[in-house]
């Protein structure tokens, strides 16, 4: 269930469409792509995340997310590095996995935001 407190829906919109574009504009750049490029964008897009959502919400985008890069062990030296290209997929995989749940949020919140104000919460 989608709340939004801090801010109108229709600004939220505005808001959660730039995110859209800007990951995007990610997906558009050219290769190799660096966990640093995805961190940032998927950061704001998890901050806004949690601002609307119940924490339980997105509990299936980050078990996709657990599933794709494994266990994160800093300290595992034994773990073989991945080549750039494999790399490039995996953050590009991220991303429009990331995008498709940012249009499933956009979606509810123009929904949110054409409801009367009464129907609103």
């Amino acid at each position: 269930m989608l709340r939004v407190t801090h801010t109108t829906p229709k600004r939220l919109l505005g808001h959660l469409r730039k995110l859209m574009r800007q990951g995007e504009a990610l997906l558009a750049s050219p290769p190799f792509l660096t966990p640093a490029d995805e961190v940032r964008w998927d950061a704001r897009v998890w901050i806004c995340f949690d601002k609307i959502a119940d924490s339980q919400t997105f509990d299936g985008a980050l078990e996709l997310d657990q599933a794709d890069i494994g266990p994160i062990d800093l300290l595992n030296f034994d773990r073989p590095d991945r080549s750039a290209a494999e790399m490039d997929e995996l953050l590009r995989r991220r991303i429009r996995r990331r995008l498709v749940t940012l249009a499933s949020v956009i979606e509810k919140v123009e929904a949110l935001a054409e409801a009367p104000p009464a129907q609103r919460s």
